[in-house]
């Protein structure tokens, strides 16, 4: 299998992909990728001078700058009937083998029949960055150190602040 290696996501979006970014504070428009960019790593929102650029396929969520293609993985916890509130995600050169990505509208959601969440468009970014899958209730019993927050597409030529 080839080797990724980090390379400037375009300016520009790119034909069949997305930005993906929060819509509100803490986070607003803090855009999804990996540092350094296009690279297996975890998953975090930042700036939009380094935002990645992705797309559904098949339930996977893909990069479709990085070389070969990168797809964001959701942590499998041991016990699906009581997970920790906190899914931790990164992104892999292979395909994600627990979960399906989809839209719902503009909304990046996941979901997976073992593991029951209330929202399943709810996330949440914690230290240094990081985007988890949260398991609880939106905007309830926040963890500390985490926001909540919704992520979604956007799909103008360019990222902006």
């Amino acid at each position: 299998m080839p080797q990724a290696t980090s390379v400037p996501t375009p300016t520009t979006l790119q034909s069949g992909a997305y930005w993906i970014r929060a819509v509100v504070q803490p986070n607003y428009h803090k855009y999804l990728q990996t540092k350094p960019a296009n690279i297996p790593g975890t998953a975090i929102l930042e700036s939009y001078t380094t935002a990645g650029q992705f797309n559904i396929v098949d339930g996977q969520l893909v990069n479709k700058v990085s070389n070969p293609p990168l797809y964001m993985w959701v942590e499998e916890p041991a016990d699906k009937a009581s997970p920790p509130r906190t899914l931790a995600t990164w992104f892999n050169a292979t395909r994600n083998p627990f979960g399906t990505f989809a839209w719902q509208g503009d909304t990046l959601t996941w979901s997976v029949p073992s593991v029951k969440r209330q929202n399943v468009a709810a996330w949440l970014v914690c230290k240094n960055q990081a985007l988890f899958v949260n398991t609880g209730a939106y905007g309830y019993q926040t963890p500390s150190g985490c926001a909540d927050q919704t992520i979604h597409y956007y799909n103008d030529k360019t990222a902006n602040n």
